[in-house]
């Protein structure tokens, strides 16, 4: 973390498209806000994505895979995140998570996206959410 970052001074900064564990009230959200981003608000993305659980051990995770045909809209959360905590972020994250460009409803966001559908990974895009996927397997 930058001093810039861990003092909430404003410096540039980015929109960030989450979509599952790094949303607010899930597990991996606090390592979103030591990074020194902040919640701005809940968007769809473009109807270009599946959205998919990860296998693996640890909490359980989620994603975005943008496919050509078959896409849905998705729901995710938007953080401005400073650009110099973006590097960070990237290194923390586990394969096959990465960060590239990611397609709204109504303009484009960097995110955390899949950069490969792993095998084993389950399509839950028919939920519309990672909060309503949740919801479904723990009722």
């Amino acid at each position: 973390m930058t001093d810039r970052a861990r003092h909430g001074e404003q410096g540039a900064s980015a929109l960030l498209a989450v979509v599952a564990a790094h949303r607010t009230g899930q597990p991996l959200h606090p390592e979103l806000v030591a990074l020194g981003a902040r919640f701005e608000r809940q968007v769809h993305t473009a109807p270009a994505y599946r959205l998919v659980t990860l296998p693996g051990p640890g909490v359980p995770r989620g994603g975005l895979v943008a496919v050509d045909d078959g896409g849905a809209a998705v729901e995710v959360e938007l953080h401005r995140i400073p650009v110099d905590a973006i590097g960070a972020l990237v290194c923390a994250l586990p394969s096959p998570l990465g960060i590239g460009p990611v397609e709204l409803a109504d303009g484009s966001a960097l995110g955390i996206v899949c950069v490969r559908r792993p095998p084993g990974a389950r399509d839950i895009s028919s939920h519309g959410s990672w909060p309503a996927y949740l919801r479904s397997v723990t009722v």
